[in-house]
């Protein structure tokens, strides 16, 4: 991939990003604030989910054989429209068809886009992309926030929060017409078998750990708005402060742990995940749960950036198919943690569903932890 191409590539993740706090904070909020029911959030977020599980693997491999870039375009530009409509919904179940119909062009969007980039960046040069992906993604998410926490502030209109949303994500499509519609010869013609059995195994963690940690910063989001009694204008101030700071930082000195082995980091940042999530829940100092959930992302993307560069690595063939089994194995794990997750916050309380997430990352960790190293490590 050329220069300007990965300068528009990036650009265009910059501009995308800026919907992220949208999602997550306006559409969590808001139909808590109408339903007061996790069930009826967990139901909003489950629907992308289901979407990976059934769809994926169908336009995955539909992607494989025609051009990606009409179909990415096409995605980015659907997504667009339809985000720009959830604020006009008059009902829970207008706005569960609108998330339906995002869900179905984001697809089209996500299964067409990370192949193209598998095979148009070097593997040499992945690593430090995933670094830049996550530093434009958190640089334009946070400024995105600000600006559309400001302008909800000033107008308290959530409609045209969507719609300005829509119209960046919109934007954002100019630089996916720059780029070209090339594929690059990959250096191996196909997987060896170590390959796809560490795929197979880090697919198993990944799964395990969507299930343990769904709905973790809705569930953080509503905590502090709810439990905590923070306006929703500083609830968003705090999620982009924590989300784009912690995602910079960790973009940046990741590769000062580049010694320390993938199952080491992986044991580790899932042990202090679980920690952290416990003290989440027992301190009542805003600042101090601020500086908790902000460890907490800061490791979790530490160790994410390592396991997805592995993963880039290791595939060579239909890359789209291979990828799309991988996200949606995850995506059952995501849909059966967020159902039981919402379940024990109804009927046991917040705090549990903290201690649940925390054991299921501790036991993830102890399995990890018996799995001999040179069966784990992809070389």
């Amino acid at each position: 991939m050329i220069k300007n191409e990965y300068r528009n590539l990036l650009k265009h993740i910059y501009w995308g990003s800026f919907d992220s706090g949208v999602i997550f904070i306006f559409l969590s909020l808001m139909i808590w604030d109408d339903t007061e029911n996790m069930v009826t959030v967990a139901l909003a977020f489950s629907i992308p989910i289901v979407i990976d599980t059934v769809i994926d693997y169908f336009f995955s491999s539909f992607s494989d054989h025609h051009n990606r870039k009409k179909l990415f375009i096409i995605g980015n530009i659907g997504s667009a429209i339809a985000l720009s409509f959830y604020g006009f919904a008059q009902s829970i179940y207008i706005l569960y068809g609108l998330i339906f119909i995002k869900s179905l062009f984001a697809k089209l969007y996500q299964s067409s886009l990370d192949p193209y980039i598998r095979e148009n960046i070097k593997e040499d040069l992945y690593m430090d992309f995933l670094s830049q992906r996550n530093i434009q993604m958190s640089v334009g998410a946070s400024i995105g926030g600000f600006a559309l926490m400001m302008l909800y502030g000033f107008l308290q209109n959530i409609a045209l929060i969507f719609v300005v949303s829509g119209l960046i994500e919109l934007y954002s499509t100019v630089y996916l017409f720059k780029l070209k519609d090339n594929k690059l010869q990959r250096r191996k013609e196909k997987e060896d078998a170590i390959d796809l059995e560490w795929i197979k195994y880090i697919t198993f963690i990944y799964t395990v750990e969507g299930f343990g940690i769904a709905l973790i910063v809705n569930r953080m989001l509503i905590y502090i708005h709810e439990f905590q009694g923070i306006p929703l204008g500083n609830v968003g101030f705090v999620f982009f402060v924590v989300y784009g700071v912690s995602s910079v930082m960790a973009a940046r000195i990741y590769k000062r742990f580049n010694k320390i082995s993938l199952k080491a980091m992986l044991i580790t940042s899932f042990l202090l995940q679980a920690f952290l999530l416990i003290i989440f829940i027992q301190i009542n100092q805003l600042f101090f749960i601020i500086i908790v959930w902000f460890i907490f992302e800061l490791v979790a993307n530490i160790a994410d950036i390592y396991a997805s560069d592995k993963i880039n690595s290791s595939l060579f063939t239909e890359i789209g198919k291979r990828l799309s089994k991988f996200r949606i194995m995850i995506a059952i794990g995501n849909v059966l943690g967020q159902f039981i997750v919402s379940r024990i916050w109804d009927q046991f309380g917040m705090s549990m569903s903290f201690y649940f997430s925390s054991i299921i990352l501790i036991l993830l960790s102890f399995v990890i932890l018996l799995k001999n190293e040179k069966h784990f490590e992809k070389n």
